[in-house]
Protein backbone atom coordinates (compact mmCIF):
# COMPACT_ATOMS: atom_id res chain seq x y z
CA UNK A 1 0.00 0.00 0.00
CA UNK A 2 1.37 3.30 -1.43
CA UNK A 3 2.06 5.97 1.78
CA UNK A 4 0.12 9.20 2.00
CA UNK A 5 2.34 12.42 2.62
CA UNK A 6 1.58 12.29 6.04
CA UNK A 7 2.68 9.08 6.35
CA UNK A 8 6.04 10.40 4.85
CA UNK A 9 6.20 13.47 6.60
CA UNK A 10 5.37 11.18 10.05
CA UNK A 11 8.61 8.85 9.18
CA UNK A 12 10.92 11.44 8.15
CA UNK A 13 10.64 13.26 10.83
CA UNK A 14 10.70 10.30 13.28
CA UNK A 15 13.95 8.62 11.14
CA UNK A 16 15.55 11.95 12.31
CA UNK A 17 14.51 11.94 15.71
CA UNK A 18 15.79 8.13 15.87
CA UNK A 19 19.40 9.53 15.13
CA UNK A 20 18.87 12.07 17.85
CA UNK A 21 18.17 9.06 20.36
CA UNK A 22 20.70 7.17 19.42
CA UNK A 23 23.24 10.21 20.12
CA UNK A 24 22.29 11.19 22.92
CA UNK A 25 24.44 11.76 25.84
CA UNK A 26 27.31 11.41 23.33
CA UNK A 27 29.90 13.54 21.90
CA UNK A 28 29.32 16.41 19.13
CA UNK A 29 31.15 17.58 16.82
CA UNK A 30 30.16 21.59 16.13
CA UNK A 31 30.91 22.59 12.76
CA UNK A 32 30.08 26.96 13.22
CA UNK A 33 28.13 29.06 11.02
CA UNK A 34 28.06 32.48 12.74
CA UNK A 35 28.32 34.05 15.73
CA UNK A 36 26.83 31.88 18.68
CA UNK A 37 25.01 30.11 16.14
CA UNK A 38 26.41 25.83 15.06
CA UNK A 39 25.02 22.55 13.60
CA UNK A 40 26.36 19.67 14.91
CA UNK A 41 27.02 16.24 13.22
CA UNK A 42 23.80 15.29 14.73
CA UNK A 43 21.93 17.18 12.51
CA UNK A 44 24.03 16.21 9.76
CA UNK A 45 23.53 12.64 10.53
CA UNK A 46 19.54 13.15 10.95
CA UNK A 47 19.01 15.52 7.90
CA UNK A 48 20.93 12.55 5.63
CA UNK A 49 18.20 9.85 6.78
CA UNK A 50 15.57 12.01 6.14
CA UNK A 51 16.66 12.93 2.78
CA UNK A 52 17.21 9.09 2.49
CA UNK A 53 13.79 8.34 2.93
CA UNK A 54 12.01 11.43 0.72
CA UNK A 55 14.26 10.21 -2.52
CA UNK A 56 13.24 7.18 -2.09
CA UNK A 57 9.09 7.77 -1.49
CA UNK A 58 8.72 11.26 -2.77
CA UNK A 59 11.26 11.44 -6.04
CA UNK A 60 9.83 14.13 -8.11
CA UNK A 61 9.46 16.72 -5.15
CA UNK A 62 11.99 19.21 -4.06
CA UNK A 63 13.64 19.61 -0.90
CA UNK A 64 15.15 22.41 1.39
CA UNK A 65 16.96 21.15 4.15
CA UNK A 66 18.89 23.19 7.20
CA UNK A 67 22.05 22.04 6.40
CA UNK A 68 22.44 20.92 2.73
CA UNK A 69 19.98 23.33 0.87
CA UNK A 70 18.33 22.64 -1.99
CA UNK A 71 18.32 19.31 -3.77
CA UNK A 72 15.79 17.66 -6.47
CA UNK A 73 13.71 19.31 -9.28
CA UNK A 74 13.91 22.92 -9.39
CA UNK A 75 10.56 23.51 -11.07
CA UNK A 76 9.13 21.00 -8.41
CA UNK A 77 5.86 22.60 -6.94
CA UNK A 78 5.60 20.35 -4.09
CA UNK A 79 8.51 21.02 -1.83
CA UNK A 80 9.60 19.12 1.61
CA UNK A 81 11.00 21.70 4.07
CA UNK A 82 13.41 19.76 6.45
CA UNK A 83 15.14 20.85 9.96
CA UNK A 84 16.40 17.62 11.32
CA UNK A 85 17.68 18.85 14.52
CA UNK A 86 15.78 22.02 15.71
CA UNK A 87 16.55 23.63 19.48
CA UNK A 88 20.55 22.35 18.65
CA UNK A 89 22.17 24.45 20.78
CA UNK A 90 19.43 22.61 23.44
CA UNK A 91 20.71 18.78 22.42
CA UNK A 92 24.44 20.07 23.11
CA UNK A 93 23.66 21.48 26.00
CA UNK A 94 22.21 18.00 26.58
CA UNK A 95 18.66 19.51 27.63
CA UNK A 96 15.28 19.44 25.71
CA UNK A 97 13.44 20.87 24.27
CA UNK A 98 14.38 19.43 20.61
CA UNK A 99 12.92 17.42 17.42
CA UNK A 100 12.76 17.39 14.16
CA UNK A 101 10.71 19.12 12.00
CA UNK A 102 9.18 18.12 8.26
CA UNK A 103 6.49 19.91 6.40
CA UNK A 104 5.32 19.37 3.01
CA UNK A 105 4.19 22.66 1.29
CA UNK A 106 3.21 23.66 -2.18
CA UNK A 107 2.49 27.37 -2.55
CA UNK A 108 1.64 29.00 0.51
CA UNK A 109 -0.29 25.45 1.72
CA UNK A 110 1.36 23.61 4.15
CA UNK A 111 0.10 20.03 2.78
CA UNK A 112 1.44 17.57 5.65
CA UNK A 113 3.86 18.35 8.57
CA UNK A 114 5.12 16.38 11.60
CA UNK A 115 7.22 17.47 14.43
CA UNK A 116 8.74 14.62 16.56
CA UNK A 117 10.34 14.72 19.54
CA UNK A 118 11.67 12.70 21.90
CA UNK A 119 8.45 11.78 23.35
CA UNK A 120 5.75 13.41 21.27
CA UNK A 121 5.26 13.20 17.62
CA UNK A 122 2.81 15.93 15.98
CA UNK A 123 1.47 15.80 13.05
CA UNK A 124 -0.93 17.03 10.20
CA UNK A 125 -2.42 15.73 6.66
CA UNK A 126 -3.18 19.12 6.09
CA UNK A 127 -6.48 18.56 7.39
CA UNK A 128 -6.46 17.65 10.97
CA UNK A 129 -3.75 17.83 13.25
CA UNK A 130 -3.34 14.77 15.71
CA UNK A 131 -0.75 13.97 18.62
CA UNK A 132 0.82 10.93 20.50
CA UNK A 133 2.59 10.56 23.69
CA UNK A 134 3.36 7.60 25.25
CA UNK A 135 1.49 5.17 23.12
CA UNK A 136 -1.76 7.20 23.10
CA UNK A 137 -2.96 9.09 20.53
CA UNK A 138 -5.82 11.47 19.73
CA UNK A 139 -6.45 15.00 17.71
CA UNK A 140 -4.71 17.98 18.69
CA UNK A 141 -6.61 20.19 20.88
CA UNK A 142 -5.59 24.12 21.54
CA UNK A 143 -6.29 25.67 24.97
CA UNK A 144 -5.46 29.10 26.73
CA UNK A 145 -5.46 26.94 30.20
CA UNK A 146 -1.71 27.36 30.67
CA UNK A 147 -1.47 30.94 29.94
CA UNK A 148 1.96 30.32 29.00
CA UNK A 149 3.21 32.10 25.97
CA UNK A 150 6.47 31.30 23.57
CA UNK A 151 8.74 34.18 22.14
CA UNK A 152 11.56 33.91 19.61
CA UNK A 153 13.97 36.06 20.34
CA UNK A 154 16.24 37.13 17.26
CA UNK A 155 19.39 38.13 16.96
CA UNK A 156 18.29 41.40 15.36
CA UNK A 157 16.44 43.39 18.10
CA UNK A 158 14.10 45.34 17.29
CA UNK A 159 13.63 43.44 13.85
CA UNK A 160 12.92 45.29 10.08
CA UNK A 161 9.40 46.59 11.80
CA UNK A 162 10.21 48.06 14.68
CA UNK A 163 9.46 45.15 16.51
CA UNK A 164 11.57 44.13 19.77
CA UNK A 165 11.09 41.51 21.25
CA UNK A 166 12.32 42.39 24.50
CA UNK A 167 10.67 45.29 24.64
CA UNK A 168 7.25 42.64 24.02
CA UNK A 169 8.02 40.85 27.26
CA UNK A 170 6.91 44.12 28.94
CA UNK A 171 4.03 44.51 26.97
CA UNK A 172 0.53 44.88 28.65
CA UNK A 173 -0.28 41.16 27.08
CA UNK A 174 1.92 39.67 30.02
CA UNK A 175 -0.41 41.31 32.30
CA UNK A 176 -2.37 37.78 32.75
CA UNK A 177 0.06 35.57 30.32
CA UNK A 178 3.35 34.69 31.12
CA UNK A 179 6.27 34.63 28.49
CA UNK A 180 8.52 32.03 28.01
CA UNK A 181 11.60 31.30 25.77
CA UNK A 182 13.13 27.71 24.91
CA UNK A 183 15.02 28.63 21.76
CA UNK A 184 12.69 26.63 19.11
CA UNK A 185 10.44 26.42 16.57
CA UNK A 186 8.75 22.75 17.57
CA UNK A 187 6.64 25.33 20.02
CA UNK A 188 4.69 26.15 18.08
CA UNK A 189 3.02 22.49 17.62
CA UNK A 190 2.57 22.94 20.82
CA UNK A 191 -0.24 25.51 20.94
CA UNK A 192 -1.97 22.85 18.88
CA UNK A 193 -1.49 20.16 21.38
CA UNK A 194 -2.71 22.87 24.49
CA UNK A 195 1.13 23.33 25.75
CA UNK A 196 1.15 26.68 25.52
CA UNK A 197 -1.59 29.75 25.02
CA UNK A 198 0.23 31.19 22.07
CA UNK A 199 3.62 31.75 20.37
CA UNK A 200 4.90 35.12 18.99
CA UNK A 201 7.96 35.46 16.25
CA UNK A 202 9.53 38.39 15.35
CA UNK A 203 11.55 39.08 11.76
CA UNK A 204 11.03 38.75 7.68
CA UNK A 205 11.33 35.67 6.03
CA UNK A 206 10.52 33.12 3.58
CA UNK A 207 8.89 30.14 4.07
CA UNK A 208 10.94 28.36 7.06
CA UNK A 209 12.31 25.26 7.86
CA UNK A 210 11.95 25.89 11.30
CA UNK A 211 8.71 27.05 11.25
CA UNK A 212 6.04 25.55 8.51
CA UNK A 213 5.77 22.50 9.71
CA UNK A 214 4.36 24.01 12.90
CA UNK A 215 1.65 26.46 11.14
CA UNK A 216 0.26 23.58 9.62
CA UNK A 217 -0.16 21.90 12.38
CA UNK A 218 -1.43 24.96 14.23
CA UNK A 219 -3.83 25.82 11.04
CA UNK A 220 -5.09 22.67 10.89
CA UNK A 221 -5.90 22.63 14.63
CA UNK A 222 -7.96 25.77 14.65
CA UNK A 223 -5.87 28.24 16.19
CA UNK A 224 -5.55 31.15 15.15
CA UNK A 225 -2.75 32.92 13.57
CA UNK A 226 -1.94 36.10 11.47
CA UNK A 227 1.26 38.26 11.03
CA UNK A 228 2.51 40.46 13.81
CA UNK A 229 -0.39 43.44 12.57
CA UNK A 230 -2.85 40.81 12.57
CA UNK A 231 -3.07 41.08 9.06
CA UNK A 232 -3.16 37.03 7.22
CA UNK A 233 -0.31 35.10 7.69
CA UNK A 234 1.03 33.18 4.93
CA UNK A 235 4.43 30.70 5.10
CA UNK A 236 6.42 33.98 4.11
CA UNK A 237 5.80 36.46 6.66
CA UNK A 238 6.99 39.39 8.63
CA UNK A 239 6.51 38.11 11.69
CA UNK A 240 4.10 35.67 13.54
CA UNK A 241 0.98 35.93 16.40
CA UNK A 242 -0.41 32.06 16.88
CA UNK A 243 -2.90 31.70 19.90
CA UNK A 244 -4.84 29.21 20.64
CA UNK A 245 -7.73 31.13 20.84
CA UNK A 246 -9.36 34.44 20.14
CA UNK A 247 -9.32 36.30 22.81
CA UNK A 248 -5.65 35.18 23.91
CA UNK A 249 -4.60 36.14 20.44
CA UNK A 250 -6.40 39.94 20.83
CA UNK A 251 -4.28 40.12 24.33
CA UNK A 252 -0.94 39.58 22.19
CA UNK A 253 -2.21 41.50 19.08
CA UNK A 254 -2.47 44.38 21.43
CA UNK A 255 1.20 44.13 23.25
CA UNK A 256 2.62 43.87 19.79
CA UNK A 257 0.86 47.06 18.78
CA UNK A 258 2.06 49.06 21.93
CA UNK A 259 5.10 49.25 20.05
CA UNK A 260 4.43 48.84 16.56
CA UNK A 261 1.81 52.51 16.86
CA UNK A 262 -0.87 50.60 16.89
CA UNK A 263 -0.50 50.09 13.15
CA UNK A 264 -2.44 47.04 11.79
CA UNK A 265 -3.69 45.98 8.01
Amino acid sequence: MSLTDSDVAVLAAEAAASVHRSRTGGGLERQWKSGADFATDVDVAAEEAVLALLREQRPDDAVVAEESGHSGPRDAQRVWLVDPLCGTLNYAAGEGPYGASVALTRGDDVLAAAVAEPHRLTWTDGTEARTRVAGHEGPAVPSASSRLVEILMETVDPDEQGFSSARFWRSSAFATLSPRFVGTGITLAWVACGLRAGFVLPGRRGPSVHFSSGIGICRAAGCVLTGLRGEPLHLAHDGLVCAADARTHAELLAGVAEQLGGRRT
